[in-house]
Parts: structure tokens; C-alpha cells; sequence
């Protein structure tokens, strides 16, 4: 059968997790290094050049796409990213990106809550993501907090960059256990984007994130 890209990057993400080995004497890794680096020379070739998270595998007809949404209204570009999934928008995300090997990948879904769109995801983190024992790394789940909050920013056409990201670990975030992660606005004054989340297991909170974001000065 015909296999797609992301079913390569789902096998490299198979060999990423079981390449968390133990220093062993006597083990001779040539061979997989020899396979390793014969197929890092293979898709160098098919590498696409200077990448944005945000682009796909077909710049151009991304490209025209895009500029049709945003000539059609300034709900464009969150148009776009409802049409696609956030996935789709950010294929190369190194949190939810389905094309970046190192993507878990987390699966954003984008949630009407009253006159606001919230992002929601529940995603078991595994050991290659480990931090303290039992626990994902704090960096982690900062890093995760940071895309969740702009997502959550893009589907609500509020996004910009990050200004400010404030993180309270609660709780420990446990590995190997669905944690349920939550994103939404709290409120937007002129340029600025107050974004909220929080990551539980089960009934326990483990973290909470307060983010600014930071829109472009054209904004209004």
C-alpha cells in the first residue's frame, strides 16, 4: 500500500521513543547507524527549505488560499485554520505538528464555548517526555502551555506573539495517563491577548498558565 509522510513521521517517532536506551557494553549500533544516516541522506533531499510552523507541503496552493480567505474578510486566517484543523495549520508545530518527527503530537480541537472558541486536547505524555520521576518535564509543559495558549489565540483571530508566559505547576503532570488541557481568552485590550489553560488529571489540577500575547501595531 501507499504510505503518506505522516506515516514516516509516525514511524520515527516509534524509533525517537525506543531509542531512550540504557548505556550497555558490548553493544555495537553500527548497522543502525549506517540505516540511520543512509536514510537521513534520503529525505534531505525531500527536506522543504526555511519552513514556517504554519506552512504546508504545498506553499503555493496554501499560498492562494489563503489570500482568497483574507480577501474575502478579516475572519481569513481564523477561516483557514477551522477549515484545516489546527494540525493542519501547524503541520510542523514541534507540539501538535503531525509532520515534525518530535511532535507527540498533542490533538488540538477547536471548542465553541458561548461567543468564544476554546482549544481542548486529553494526551498521554510518554517517558521520552520525563522530567522528575513519574512526571513530564517542566519544560514541557511549558512549552505545551505556550502552544495550547496561541492556538487558542489563532481561533479566536486575536493571535500575536508571546509576551509574557506565566506558569504554576500545581500538581505533578503524570506520565503514561491522559491529561485533559483546556485554552481559552480571557479578555483583549488593544494589542494585548490575556489567554488562560489549565492541564488536569482526572479531577486533579496539575498546572495553570497565564499568557499575554502580543498582536502586530497595525492591529486594531
Amino acid at each position: 500500500p501507499m504510505h503518506e509522510p505522516r506515516d514516516l513521521i509516525d514511524a520515527m517517532r516509534q524509533v525517537n521513543t525506543a531509542a531512550r536506551i540504557a548505556e550497555l557494553d558490548g553493544e555495537d549500533f553500527t548497522s543502525e547507524i549506517q540505516q540511520l544516516q543512509a536514510l537521513a541522506d534520503r529525505l534531505d533531499a525531500l527536506a522543504v527549505d526555511d519552513i514556517r510552523m504554519q506552512a504546508s507541503l504545498w506553499p503555493d496552493d496554501l499560498a492562494e488560499r489563503m489570500a482568497e480567505n483574507l480577501t474575502a474578510g478579516p475572519k481569513g486566517r481564523i477561516n483557514r485554520a477551522l477549515e484545516v484543523g489546527i494540525a493542519g495549520f501547524f503541520p510542523y508545530s514541534p507540539y501538535v505538528g503531525t509532520l515534525n518527527p518530535i511532535a507527540p503530537p498533542i490533538d488540538f480541537a477547536t471548542v465553541v464555548v458561548d461567543d468564544r472558541a476554546e482549544v481542548h486536547a486529553t494526551h498521554t505524555f510518554e517517558t521520552i517526555m520525563n522530567g522528575p520521576p513519574g512526571g513530564v518535564h517542566g519544560g514541557v509543559v511549558a512549552g505545551v502551555f505556550d502552544e495550547l495558549l496561541g492556538c487558542t489565540c489563532v481561533v479566536n483571530d486575536v493571535s500575536g506573539f508571546t509576551g509574557t508566559l506565566s506558569i504554576r505547576y500545581a500538581s505533578l503532570t503524570p506520565l503514561g495517563v491522559p491529561i485533559t488541557m483546556r485554552g481559552w481568552v480571557d479578555r483583549v485590550e488593544g494589542r494585548k491577548t490575556f489567554a488562560n489553560g489549565t492541564f488536569h488529571h482526572g479531577e486533579t489540577l496539575c498546572a495553570t498558565a497565564e499568557g499575554i500575547f502580543i498582536g502586530p501595531r497595525t492591529a486594531t
